[in-house]
């Protein structure tokens, strides 16, 4: 009997301490209204049929088991959400799902959530979440899913995540956390997608990455900065389709055993400083679709194994110090979309080829050291959007056919030696939005266009060989906001037409043969700041309207035939801090009040007839710019002389009287 009543008591006794360790289970919907009170700010009323009154299976975002009893998934993701999240979500022990992505929550992740025993996927990313990486977390042995990417989480790297042996996606970048990828994580039996990109670590990558064999994905890059470089062990992971360590202090040789993972059709390599030329293994990835090495130290030339790349559409190598000629190979894959050689030291021409796959969408081999012609078929099937080849050695004329390439937004072709006469239609494409054709050996006349142009923003045709007047139909480029025509050879009036262009904030026609007056229809592009009309043949006086631009900073008329006064109301210009009238045929006062007062002398040089602060004495009749004729005086020479002699006199009484006052 006592052995019974023994017994009893360690039941009793045992009973009563597991009921006190284990937590007071909240029903579920009172912990689903505990997470709705911690959300201060629902801008939608997205959680607004939360409440007491219906069963919490019909809330918006809960999903309950097909009974009705034990809720399975909340999805509150992209609703504006503010608040924290409730500790209380783990008193909803049968969740499997639950993603709160895409809000304002703030505070630490609960650590309550690892009493939820069967939780599958968990996404908390692009939010605000703060503090260190509850380590509790690290119990959710059937987590599959779990995704911190773009919140503000501090403190060590969950060095242990590998305990969660059932992960197949694990997401912790774009946080602040820092510390080594350990070794063990290339534990993971089942991890499809690894990314630690965007964080502060440090240290090596580990060779064991290489053991996870069923990866699929792996980001490293971005604000990390790793010692040492790629481990050659990346080669093993034979179903790895994306592997980005872009930006990440990366530095030695690509490993030649890259060229083994056939499956990868993104390989990101860019910004870092990695060195040596460019393995021929690479040309082993048949797969690739988007290849950047850009921003290294790399060099050599470009292997012929390239030619294998059969699926690759972006090409990027630019900044780096690559020789050699482009290979022909180059302009015969099918699929290229995105070429970007810029910043090398490539030599030889640009492949004619280039453009026939009908496919291409953005060229820029600028800066280099490029010889002959522009490629005829750039443009093929209306996709090219981007051409850049500035700062070549480029000759001969731009293709005609670029004037019909109505899906072209960018054109800079600028510091070659190209030359010809502008194609007919360029300047008038639909999506044009910037044109640099300056300091070549273009001739022609500037292209007529019809129609009004709303998208163009910068024409800069300065420092070539182009002639004749500019025709009226230059007011049509409605948006057009830089017009840069310097340095050639253009002649006649100033069109009128250049009023219309209301967006304009910079006109320079300096360096060509404009004559007449100036237009004062300019005065109505009220966006102006800088206007360059010197070394021309303009004539006439300044109008009087260009005192209306507003806003204008820089004004140069210097070496015209410019006559008159220099309007005195260029004093309440304040926005005008640098200009220069020198070498014309201006006359009159120069005033010394105003904005006048922060101008140079060498200003005004070159006009012996402007008087004024710094520049000497007006001479007589000169007043406020203008000669004023002679009066003839009402004296004679003689009544002026005993007016004169007068005057003395009377000093002298006056003075005499003063010292006998003072004896007295």
């Amino acid at each position: 009997m006592r052995f019974l009543l023994l017994l009893f008591l360690i039941f009793h006794l045992h009973h009563r301490r597991s009921a006190a360790a284990r937590p007071n289970r909240m029903p579920e919907y009172r912990a689903l209204l505990s997470i709705k009170a911690a959300i201060t700010d629902d801008p939608q009323s997205a959680l607004a049929s939360w409440n007491a009154t219906t069963n919490h299976c019909t809330w918006r975002g809960v999903t309950c088991d097909p009974y009705r009893r034990h809720v399975t998934a909340i999805d509150i993701s992209e609703l504006s959400l503010t608040g924290i999240l409730s500790p209380d979500v783990g008193h909803l022990r049968f969740l499997v799902n639950f993603s709160a992505a895409g809000n304002s929550l703030s505070g630490p992740v609960p650590p309550q959530i690892s009493d939820i025993p069967n939780i599958r996927y968990l996404n908390l990313s692009n939010n605000a979440f703060n503090l260190s990486f509850p380590t509790q977390l690290y119990r959710l042995k059937n987590l599959q899913v779990l995704d911190l990417y773009n919140n503000n989480m501090t403190g060590d790297f969950p060095s242990q995540a590998y305990l969660l042996t059932s992960l197949r996606h694990l997401h912790l970048g774009g946080n602040f956390f820092s510390g080594e990828i350990p070794p063990e994580f290339g534990s993971f039996p089942n991890l499809e997608y690894l990314a630690v990109s965007g964080n502060e670590l440090t240290g090596a990558i580990p060779p064991e990455i290489g053991n996870i064999t069923q990866l699929k994905e792996l980001y490293i890059g971005y604000y990390n900065t790793f010692s040492g470089g790629i481990p050659k062990e990346i080669g093993n992971l034979s179903n790895l389709v994306r592997f980005d360590a872009a930006n990440c202090g990366l530095t030695g040789e690509i490993p030649a055993e890259i060229g083994k993972l056939q499956n990868l059709d993104t390989l990101f390599l860019q910004v870092n400083g990695l060195s040596g030329g460019l393995t021929p293994e690479l040309g082993n990835l048949k797969s690739l679709k988007s290849l950047d090495l850009s921003n290294n130290m790399l060099s050599g030339e470009i292997p012929p194994s390239f030619t294998q790349l059969k699926n690759i559409t972006l090409l990027n190598l630019f900044r780096n110090k690559f020789t050699g000629s482009i290979p022909d190979f180059i302009g015969e894959l099918p699929e290229l979309q995105v070429l970007q050689l810029w910043e090398n030291n490539f030599t030889g021409s640009i492949p004619q080829s280039l453009g026939t796959n009908g496919k291409l969408q953005e060229v820029d081999v600028s800066s280099n050291k490029l010889t002959g012609n522009l490629p005829p078929n750039l443009c093929n099937g209306n996709h090219l959007h981007t051409l850049i080849t500035l700062g070549n050695f480029l000759f001969g004329p731009i293709p005609e056919s670029l004037g019909q390439c109505d899906s072209l937004s960018r054109v800079r072709m600028g510091e070659n030696y190209l030359n010809g006469s502008i194609p007919r239609g360029l300047l008038r494409l639909p999506k044009l939005t910037q044109v640099e054709l300056q300091d070549n050996l273009l001739s022609g006349a500037f292209p007529e266009t019809d129609g009004l142009s709303t998208t163009l923003g910068q024409i800069s045709l300065s420092n070539n060989h182009l002639t004749g007047p500019l025709p009226p139909s230059i007011g049509n480029f409605a948006g057009v906001q830089k017009l840069l025509l310097d340095g050639n050879k253009f002649s006649g009036r100033i069109p009128a037409e250049i009023g219309k262009l209301q967006q304009l904030s910079k006109l320079d026609f300096s360096h060509n043969e404009f004559s007449g007056p100036i237009a004062p229809e300019i005065s109505r592009c009220k966006l102006l700041t800088f206007v360059d009309l010197s070394r021309n043949h303009l004539s006439g006086e300044i109008p009087a309207e260009i005192t209306g631009m507003r806003i204008l900073n820089y004004l140069n008329l210097s070496r015209n035939n410019l006559v008159g006064s220099i309007p005195s109301t260029i004093s309440a210009m304040q926005s005008l801090t640098s200009v220069d009238f020198s070498y014309n045929n201006f006359s009159g006062l120069v005033p010394g009040s105003g904005q006048f007062s922060y101008f140079n002398y060498t200003s005004f040089l070159g006009n012996p007839n402007l008087c004024g602060p710094y520049l000497g004495p007006c001479k007589e009749g000169i007043a406020n710019g203008a000669e004023k004729p002679h009066e003839k005086s009402t004296f004679t020479p003689s009544m002026k002389l005993l007016l004169v002699i007068g005057l003395l006199v009377c000093s002298i009484v006056f003075a005499v009287s003063r010292l006998l006052k003072r004896d007295r």
